[in-house]
């Protein structure tokens, strides 16, 4: 590992909630995919839909995670 940045998250619908529900939480959020750290909000050790991102700090993702889904949920009311 060359960096402490983490360069993919896990988009699967099934796991984009569970950072806001702890009890869908299985495990740690973070490992490792193609030898980069990767984020999963739900901890989950299977099922990954991953997509690379600019890379970040594993604390920016987080801050980034939680303002995302009132965003989307902005547009989903609008269309």
């Amino acid at each position: 590992m060359n960096t402490d940045l983490v360069r993919f998250v896990c988009r699967a619908q099934a796991h984009m909630g569970a950072s806001r529900n702890t009890a869908v939480a299985a495990g740690s959020p973070v490992t490792i995919h193609e030898g980069a750290w990767a984020y999963c909000p739900a901890g989950s050790r299977i099922d990954h839909v991953w997509e690379a991102i600019e890379p970040v700090t594993l604390a920016d993702l987080k801050l980034i995670e939680v303002i995302r889904p009132r965003e989307a949920a902005a547009e989903d009311a609008r269309s």
